[in-house]
């Protein structure tokens, strides 16, 4: 009976337990159909999310141009060039043979043993000038690692040159001899990644205004200056490839004609001048150096257009050197001094409450209510003096006496900032440049110290190119236009976009206030701090500035700051000029002294080099800097002729690229067009002007002269492979090196 009843209860529990598995399956089932059928998309497009992905493809960002004022052509200040990524597979995959699977290697064995020496030691070789360069047993190992684990996507090279590429195909393992096509070429199982790298052929000219990478994580539109200003312009239309994983982070290519291509960028043409920052460059560099400053810039600006022919920033760094680190002109502002007088002085004029022939006091001198006596430079005491003659000695006691019988009583003082502020632009100027530029800014003038000093260029601050604004704009008889770093937008070579300069105040004063504050700045130079520049037979007018720096500091050390601002030809302006020099350590100090010689390097050159300038003046020999040109005698001396110059003649005295001032340079060689020139002992400006007018890419190492060249003169260029290398050296350094 029990065992009836044992039976009875096991058959049930059995019966529950299929009755369960059946359910069971039929949730498995019903489930299995429901993600074949409702999810199926989902599911399926996880599992491809693992194994293929979309990579982005960077387009060829755009170039950066200046225009060539000589020639009108276009010279490169930023491109990019291509770089690779280079990869082997040094694994397999199984195929069939005659009905057997077999697995076979992308590369055979005899080939990877025989070669791998040659091609470790050939890519130690060829990297060997990188920093953390790989040494050939370094490779070795890696290769025969990879090649046991049996790796298919294991990287040679990365970011290699389009010349280092070409070497590579005639390394062992990863390349060969095609005989048909007589050339290197890589095996099949090579792949190589395209990239790009930004390079600047007139590196570090310009730097900080051009712009630079500020990130390091590959960022294609992370750049500042000018780059960053036009990246939407530059940066292109990237494009996509689908990838497949075939190892933890290894992903190959599926189709390369499965992609979606990529759109170059849109090329930037700039309002610079490549002879004229060169030289701009080179003469700041020599006063900071030669009088040891902390740092300085100097800007050069087409009058009537505000187009930036030339901007150049320098600063000492920690190894005694003078970089281009920050771009002082726009984005460091401090109290202007001298310079700040003629806005004043438009002010007091402008509104009628002083005039040109008032009488004022020099020297030193007390005013009720100040906390300092006001002093003029070497406390020269010179009587009465004219209110324009004031000015032309740059007499603080002589702007601070009118502003204190006008603005000195307590109910008055406030508003001398605020009649300031309507004649001086006290905003942002929000340039076509992406650099940080601080607000000008102006300070109380309830008290009477500070009343007086802001007169004459203290309890205020403005950057180097607003001062140059306001100065440009009375160059251009009242109008001021807005500075401009750049000037057009181009395709291909034809223009798409061009800007047009833009207005910020069609008149800053009236006609007559105008011609009075002209007349003073060209007095200035004639008869005042400014005489330096006297000898210009096409005038100059401007003015010079020297500002005390850390005067308010108790137990500091008074340093200065030197400026010089203006323009010329005085009578009919072209170009407008600001330099900046701080902190010098030598004797030199005065704005007059030490700016004003930069002014004057690069005014010569402006007037020496366009023909719209030549005819200036009749009564004196013409003061001019070399025009380069390269043709024969009889064309060159025909041309130097034609624009007024002083042609040379032939001796030994005229060799390539040497700068002799108010003459033309004779070249001793002739061009022929398809054949590499000779450019050993040119500037490295003439170099690249020359070659790339010959349709080749220049890359170039080392400073000063060129003193080696990778493809030999007289060889024919190759258009496809058209890059030459050059090497630079200073005599300096060539000469240690002999001696050595």
């Amino acid at each position: 009976m029990n065992n009836t009843n044992d039976s009875s209860q096991f058959n049930v529990r059995l019966s529950i337990v299929y009755l369960l598995v059946a359910a069971a399956f039929v949730v498995v089932l019903v489930r299995a159909v429901y993600l074949k059928t409702a999810e199926k998309d989902f599911w399926v497009s996880l599992e491809q999310e693992r194994i293929l992905r979309d990579k982005e493809l960077l387009a060829k960002r755009g170039d950066i141009y200046a225009i060539d004022s000589d020639g009108g052509e276009y010279l490169l200040l930023a491109t990019t060039e291509p770089q690779y990524d280079v990869y082997v597979d040094l694994g397999g995959r199984k195929v069939r043979k005659k009905g057997k699977e077999e697995f076979e290697f992308a590369i055979s064995d005899k080939s990877f043993n025989e070669g791998l020496n040659g091609l470790c030691d050939s890519l130690s070789k060829m990297l060997a000038y990188r920093n953390k360069a790989k040494s050939s047993a370094y490779y070795r190992k890696y290769f025969k690692q990879k090649r046991k684990q049996g790796r298919r996507y294991v990287l040679v090279a990365q970011k290699v040159s389009q010349e280092e590429l070409e070497r590579m195909k005639a390394f062992p393992v990863i390349g060969y001899r095609n005989k048909k096509k007589k050339k290197c070429a890589f095996v099949g199982a090579v792949h190589c990644e395209e990239g790009y790298k930004r390079v600047y052929p007139y590196y570090p000219m310009a730097r900080r205004t051009i712009g630079i990478n500020v990130t390091n994580n590959g960022c294609d539109t992370c750049y500042n200056g000018i780059d960053g200003a036009f990246s939407k312009y530059l940066v292109g239309i990237h494009g996509k490839r689908r990838e497949r994983k075939i190892n933890k982070d290894e992903w190959v290519p599926i189709d390369v004609n499965e992609k979606i291509k990529t759109i170059d960028g849109y090329d930037v043409v700039t309002t610079l001048d490549v002879s004229l920052q060169e030289l701009a460059e080179n003469s700041l560099r020599s006063c900071l150096d030669s009088n040891d400053a902390e740092s300085g810039c100097v800007v050069l600006m087409e009058v009537e257009t505000g187009y930036v022919r030339a901007i150049s920033n320098l600063t000492l760094n920690k190894d005694g050197e003078y970089v281009e680190s920050d771009n002082i002109a726009i984005s460091h502002s401090f109290e202007p001094g001298s310079t700040f007088k003629i806005v004043t002085a438009m002010m007091l004029l402008d509104k009628g409450l002083a005039d040109v022939s008032d009488s004022v006091p020099t020297g030193v001198k007390y005013f009720n209510g100040s906390e300092k006596p006001i002093r003029d430079v070497g406390e020269v005491n010179r009587g009465l003096v004219s209110f324009e003659r004031a000015l032309e000695i740059s007499s603080n006691v002589g702007i601070s006496q009118l502003v204190y019988n006008i603005y000195g009583r307590s109910n008055r003082r406030g508003e001398f900032r605020k009649d300031l502020m309507e004649y001086f632009r006290f905003e942002r100027l929000n340039m076509d440049i992406d650099v940080h530029e601080p607000a000008p800014k102006i300070k109380s003038s309830e008290n009477m110290t500070d009343l007086l000093r802001m007169s004459f260029g203290y309890v205020s601050s403005v950057t180097p190119l607003q001062m140059l604004t306001f100065y440009n704009a009375i160059a251009n008889n009242g109008k001021m236009v807005k500075p401009m770093f750049v000037q057009s937008i181009i395709s291909n070579g034809k223009e798409i976009e061009r800007f047009e300069p833009e207005v910020l105040n069609e008149k800053i004063c009236k006609q007559e206030t105008r011609d009075k504050i002209h007349n003073v700045l060209k007095g200035v130079v004639q008869n005042g701090t400014g005489r330096r520049l006297k000898s210009a037979s096409y005038g100059i007018a401007g003015k010079s500035g020297t500002a005390e720096i850390d005067y308010d500091k108790k137990n500091a050390s008074i340093q200065h700051r030197a400026s010089f601002v203006g323009y010329f030809p005085a009578d009919n302006p072209k170009y407008s000029c600001i330099v900046v020099i701080s902190r010098p350590q030598k004797n030199r100090t005065h704005g007059g002294d030490l700016a004003a010689p930069v002014f004057r390097d690069l005014s010569d050159r402006v007037v020496g080099t366009r023909i719209d300038f030549n005819n200036i003046s009749q009564k004196d020999t013409l003061v001019q800097f070399p025009i380069i040109r390269y043709g024969n005698n009889k064309d060159f001396v025909a041309f130097c002729k034609s624009v007024g110059l002083i042609a040379p003649s032939v001796n030994a005295e005229w060799v390539r690229g040497k700068s002799i001032d108010g003459r033309c340079i004779l070249t001793e060689q002739k061009l022929t067009d398809g054949i590499v020139p000779n450019v050993v002992g040119l500037s490295i400006k003439d170099a690249v002007y020359m070659l790339e007018n010959m349709g080749m890419r220049v890359r170039f190492s080392g400073k000063g002269k060129v003193v080696r060249q990778s493809v030999a003169a007289g060889s024919k260029i190759d258009k496809k492979h058209n890059l030459i290398v050059l090497e630079l050296q200073t005599a300096e350094a060539k000469t240690n090196k002999t001696e050595k």
